[in-house]
C-alpha cells in the first residue's frame, strides 16, 4: 500500500514540475519574441532618423524592457511554483513512507 501511495505522490509531483517548466519556457519564449519584434520595429523606425522616429524607438525600447521585466517576473513565479510543488510532492512521499 505504501509503495502505491509513494508512486502516485511522485507521479503527481513530476506532473506538476513538468507543467510548471513548460509554462516557464513558454512565457519566456513569448517575451523574447515580443522583445525581438519591438527591437526590429524600433530599428526600422530609427532608420528615418527624425525626432519623432527617435521618440517612437525610445518608447518601443521602453515597452521591450517592460516585457522583459514581466517575463522575468513570470519566470520567477513559475520557478517558485515549481519549487513549492516539488516540496509538496516530497512531503507527500515522506508521509506515504511513514504510513
Amino acid at each position: 500500500m505504501r509503495t502505491i501511495a509513494l508512486v502516485i505522490s511522485l507521479a503527481a509531483g513530476a506532473a506538476c514540475l513538468s507543467a510548471c517548466s513548460d509554462n516557464s519556457r513558454q512565457e519566456a519564449e513569448e517575451a523574447g519574441n515580443a522583445f525581438a519584434t519591438d527591437i526590429e520595429n524600433a530599428g526600422d523606425r530609427a532608420a528615418d532618423f527624425d525626432q519623432n522616429t527617435l521618440q517612437n524607438a525610445d518608447a518601443a525600447l521602453d515597452r521591450a524592457g517592460d516585457r522583459l521585466d514581466e517575463a522575468a517576473d513570470k519566470t520567477r513565479d513559475a520557478a517558485q511554483a515549481t519549487r513549492d510543488a516539488t516540496g509538496r510532492a516530497l512531503e507527500n512521499a515522506g508521509e506515504a513512507l511513514q504510513r
